[in-house]
């Protein structure tokens, strides 16, 4: 059975709050304590918050729900399921059980930012009044987990997000969003430089982006976030500079050989190069080492099926994938489906890939195969009104 999911303070080392400074490349000094603060707080998480940090839902929803079975009045571990629901694609459960974790808790920074994190992604989807009053709901639960936690560097990229992206008549601010940058980096030098990075991108400063990026990648302590997003940034750019994006994915790979987005990278890369070799190697490394996360060989597929290349291959590395349940914020199901009817169409087996997007309009009924239905019955409807009358005759 395993232990109680309890918030544990550990004492504080007083030698951690000299006032000394490492040495950044680009002349920037980052005091000692951020590094000291940083290993700290990884020290104080459960089990699961490490599991879910590295993007393991599955294995944390195991744990979570077991405890809530025998507990159901814990407030981390209900914080922590609506963090996993949420990851999952559910709708309404992750607002309940992050309202009901500050219910049973308002004193915890972190439960006051999940609940702000589920009503801002609500509210991307509302329509314009609704909008404002999540908005403001957002900004009154973001604000108490700041002033519950002022070093919460997540909930600090969440309001950073709210300036960026609500209305101004909302509170959308670019000059706070900057502040807000830089308090995170007196916090994380890593995530600093990407919430600075964040707003370049936002204004289309592609070039100072890149550089930001390339900051937060070398900061340290090294972040495998930092390395991810510098290396998917080179792998959207246009034209595309894989080798560098290659480069960064394993730093990453190096840093957190138990974590799949370097390898989701990797696989990418590989399948946009057609170096099979290679690209089966990183499936096989990523099957040993994350194998409940198929998530590299999705990428894979999509890539060869945007590229228009290999459709057979495709078509298997998407079964792969559809061979076990998705990974929380992976491609759902209903996705991968849709996008295997568009390999088996590309091949001609016109009545699997009309099977695959039935099954996914089964899962998600919002799902592009719709699309793909309807165009393949019209473009079926217009061949036959150009078949002659005599040739009609004969087919019936």
């Amino acid at each position: 059975m395993i232990q109680a999911l309890k918030l544990v303070a550990k004492p504080v080392n007083p030698m951690t709050h000299r006032r000394q400074a490492a040495p950044l490349a680009g002349g920037v000094a980052i005091p000692l304590l951020v590094m000291c603060a940083a290993a700290s707080a990884a020290a104080q998480q459960t089990k699961p918050e490490r599991l879910i940090q590295a993007g393991h839902w599955k294995q944390a929803r195991a744990i979570v729900e077991s405890h809530l079975h025998e507990s159901p009045d814990d407030p981390l571990a209900t914080f922590l399921l609506s963090q996993i629901r949420h990851a999952f694609g559910e709708d309404t459960t992750p607002l309940r059980l992050a309202e009901r974790a500050v219910a049973l808790n308002g004193r915890v920074a972190k439960f006051h930012r999940q609940l702000a994190e589920v009503l801002g992604v609500r509210a991307r989807r509302a329509g314009p009044i609704q909008e404002l009053l999540l908005a403001r709901r957002f900004r009154k639960e973001i604000d108490l987990a700041i002033e519950l936690d002022p070093r919460d560097a997540q909930a600090l990229r969440d309001l950073l997000e709210f300036y960026l992206l609500a209305p101004g008549i909302a509170g959308g601010d670019l000059r706070k969003a900057e502040q807000t940058a830089e308090r995170i980096l007196n916090i994380n030098a890593p995530e600093g430089f990407l919430a600075n990075a964040r707003i370049a991108s936002f204004e289309r400063r592609a070039s100072e982006t890149e550089a930001l990026l390339r900051q937060a990648a070398r900061a340290q302590p090294l972040s495998y976030r930092a390395q991810i997003e510098l290396a998917r940034f080179y792998l959207d750019k246009e034209p595309a500079e894989l080798e560098a994006a290659e480069t960064a994915a394993k730093v990453a790979a190096k840093l957190d050989p138990s974590r799949v987005d370097s390898y989701a990278v990797l696989s990418r890369i590989y399948a946009d190069r057609a170096e099979w070799t290679e690209l089966e190697a990183v499936l096989q490394q990523s099957s040993r080492q994350v194998p409940d996360d198929l998530a590299p060989y999705y990428r894979a597929a999509e890539q060869l099926l945007g590229r228009g290349r290999d459709p057979s291959r495709s078509e298997r590395y998407f079964r792969v994938y559809l061979a076990q349940e998705p990974e929380g914020n992976e491609p759902p199901a209903a996705e991968a489906h849709w996008k295997l009817g568009l390999a088996l169409e590309a091949q001609g087996h016109l009545v699997e890939a009309i099977a695959e997007w039935e099954q996914a309009l089964r899962l998600d009924r919002e799902s592009p195969a719709a699309r793909e239905l309807k165009r393949l019955r019209g473009s079926r409807a217009a061949d036959a009104q150009h078949v002659s009358p005599g040739l009609r005759g004969a087919q019936t």
